[in-house]
């Protein structure tokens, strides 16, 4: 029985050494712009971290090195006296990763891969240690649990991003996307007053509309507040105000010509009420098709 206390010990060992080395891995890759996760839910989590997700990698990094050094099975000090010490860690860290855990199920609904391995790690750990004998562990476990499951009943106050209030035009893109590049050239061109956000920032307030690619235009107007996603939908709906603005203007020049007093209300983009109706323009049967110039949020996309 001790003979196989020793064997959980050092399977212990080695995988938080493999651990120790995940981690460090991941921060060497942030550090070159890449990432081992590459789903929407690692970003998601990153962009609500006060002080980035590479804080969270560090203390990770701690944990598991910790972890190793202590359960190093050859060791010449007192194996005893650090028992409680790597039974404690353990504890707090499945505590820890049941907020992780709940965070994700039921505030962003999406999966970090990154996140869930680290979690998987930890119940490998713990249950390593329960097998060699610490039954302290069974404090950890049900601290998962019961962290977890308050997240579920207690769901912390949503966080919606805040978008700027005083542009009317606002442009969701992504650095990866070709078909972006391309409509915020035309902007430019065109000397359009678009403020450009990083999808990043706001993918699960986006996701929440529904909205899963990008380039997507926000018409936050006095008379409108649309989201329109693809160059080509994007393109339509500009132009469609363009036309709808000149027809405004000429309506109103003739109206005042006429009849000083009536003159026709247009809204901070130059258009008139009930002139242009998005429906007609933006409904369109079946989901988009790839040469609708869209790209999706957490994928890289060229023209």
């Amino acid at each position: 029985m001790r003979n196989r206390g020793l064997v959980y010990k050092k399977i212990f060992f080695a995988i938080s050494s493999l651990a120790t080395s995940f981690v460090l891995a991941e921060i060497i890759m942030q550090f070159f712009g890449k990432s081992l996760c590459r789903t929407e839910g690692c970003k998601v989590v990153a962009q609500h971290v006060r002080y980035g997700d590479l804080s969270i990698l560090l203390i990770g990094l701690v944990t598991f090195s910790l972890l190793a050094i202590l359960s190093f099975p050859y060791r010449s000090v007192n194996k005893k006296g650090l028992e409680p010490l790597i039974n404690l860690i353990l504890i707090v860290s499945l505590a820890c990763e049941g907020f992780f855990t709940g965070y994700q199920a039921f505030a962003i609904h999406t999966p970090c891969v990154l996140c869930l391995i680290i979690l998987g790690t930890m119940v490998i750990l713990g249950i390593l240690r329960l097998l060699a004998g610490e039954t302290a562990l069974i404090a950890g476990f049900l601290s998962l649990t019961a962290v977890f499951g308050m997240f579920y009943l207690v769901l912390p106050a949503q966080t919606t991003p805040a978008l700027p209030e005083h542009d009317r035009l606002i442009l969701f893109y992504s650095k990866e996307c070709g078909h972006c590049a391309e409509i915020m050239k035309e902007f430019e061109e065109n000397k359009m007053p678009v403020k450009h956000l990083e999808v990043n920032g706001y993918a699960a307030y986006l996701k929440s509309m529904g909205i899963e690619h990008v380039p997507t235009l926000f018409v936050n107007s006095q008379y409108q507040k649309i989201f329109i996603t693809g160059t080509d939908a994007i393109r339509r709906y500009l132009f469609t105000c363009s036309e709808a603005s000149k027809a405004a203007q000429k309506g109103n020049q003739d109206e005042i010509s006429g009849n000083p007093k009536k003159l026709r209300q247009t809204d901070d983009l130059g258009m008139t009420p009930g002139i242009f109706s998005p429906l007609e323009i933006l409904a369109q049967p079946g989901e988009p098709t790839p040469d609708a110039g869209i790209c999706k949020e957490d994928e890289a996309c060229k023209e």
